[in-house]
């Protein structure tokens, strides 16, 4: 009986500890929520309507049923008919597209069997492995619906085929897709935790406030205070670089020193939401579930699991507000495609907007809360 005491004691002691916690304990709590809500919604998109090009050589009322048929169906939305299959292949690097349809001369003279061998070709995206395989399918589908409508039975004996080529990952390895990805949540958490961390711990010590009124500008201070950060975040890039490269075999098609420049506006973005975490937070027991809340919602909304274009609407718009996003999908397309710059400026531009609107915010917050 004594020995039960003791534990309804302690169990009593702990209890009223983890009450006057009670926000602490709340939000931590809120985090499963939180996520299982984000990665609920964000993968309820389905596959449906990829934007596809078609070059059709062969003009024909055959291939012209075709081009309908492959509009029709719920895997494929053609928003482009092309006279030069190089236009569709730069449609295809410039990710307005996800297939090429490329329809032979000679295809109804096929179809109707004074010819033979008819092939239909589709160039794949395979640089996102979670749209490529559906997207192969789709298109097999409906070759083969149309084969079975043209000759009123199973298309057996029709000589139509589909011939699939995947470019940018032809195995359609899935590390190619989703370790990009993870290269860049990582260091977004290496980022914001020892940012946000930092300038906390200094804050519980006194000693920002008595660098805030040293005779320093205030973005000497802060320049100065996220440079090594900054050291630590390349340092960890290139040892995850070497953990992709040879222990992953994750080709790298673009130019590395590019890839490391544009870092470093991605660098600023987060570093600005990690000032920002440190605003708001108190202390560092404070900042880390934050962290830890931001960084797994923002790698589900960046893609991580499903496309950005595969999300519902609502999601998309949501995620167009995180810098994961845009550095994912800069991080996939020069790895993949190597991408030079112009080609990355979609993703680019926002995220120097982002960048610059995210850090002089963060800092100016700081210096407001501290003066």
């Amino acid at each position: 009986m004594d020995g039960l005491y003791r534990i309804v004691q302690i169990a009593r002691k702990e209890s009223l500890e983890l009450w006057r916690k009670a926000g602490v304990v709340a939000f931590i709590l809120a985090i499963p929520l939180v996520e299982m809500i984000v990665l609920g919604y964000a993968t309820a998109g389905r596959i449906d309507d990829l934007p596809a090009a078609i070059h059709d050589a062969d003009h024909s009322p055959a291939s012209r049923r075709l081009i309908q048929s492959i509009d029709q169906s719920r895997g494929f939305a053609v928003t482009h008919l092309v006279e030069d299959v190089d236009q569709a292949e730069r449609m295809l690097e410039a990710n307005q597209v996800n297939a090429i349809f490329v329809i032979p001369s000679q295809f109804e003279r096929s179809i109707t069997g004074q010819e033979s061998g008819a092939a239909v070709a589709v160039i794949i995206d395979g640089s996102n492995t979670a749209v490529a395989g559906h997207t192969a399918a789709y298109a097999e589908e409906i070759v083969a619906h149309f084969a079975a409508q043209s000759l009123g039975g199973d298309g057996g004996g029709l000589p139509v085929s589909i011939e699939p080529r995947i470019w940018y990952n032809q195995g359609l390895r899935r590390e190619n897709f989703y370790i990009p990805a993870l290269l860049g949540a990582m260091l977004s958490l290496v980022i914001l935790a020892i940012t946000a961390v930092s300038i906390v711990r200094e804050r519980e010590r006194g000693t920002l406030e008595q660098l805030m009124v040293a005779p320093i500008r205030p973005l000497e201070l802060i320049a100065g205070k996220l440079a090594p950060i900054a050291a630590i975040a390349y340092a960890e890039l290139g040892m995850m670089l070497l953990v992709a490269i040879c222990i992953f075999d994750i080709p790298v098609a673009g130019s590395l020193p590019l890839y490391a420049g544009l870092m470093f506006v991605y660098l600023l973005a987060e570093m600005g939401v990690g000032i920002l975490i440190s605003t708001l937070s108190r202390t560092q027991a404070q900042a880390l579930p934050t962290i830890l809340l931001l960084v797994t919602t923002s790698a589900i909304l960046a893609g991580f699991f499903t496309p950005v274009d595969l999300m519902p609407p609502v999601a998309q718009r949501i995620s167009s507000l995180v810098p994961l996003r845009y550095f994912v999908a800069i991080t996939r397309d020069l790895f993949a495609k190597g991408a030079g710059l112009g080609e990355l400026a979609p993703q680019l531009i926002p995220l120097v907007g982002m960048s610059v609107l995210f850090f002089a915010s963060s800092t100016w917050l700081l210096r407001r809360k501290l003066v």
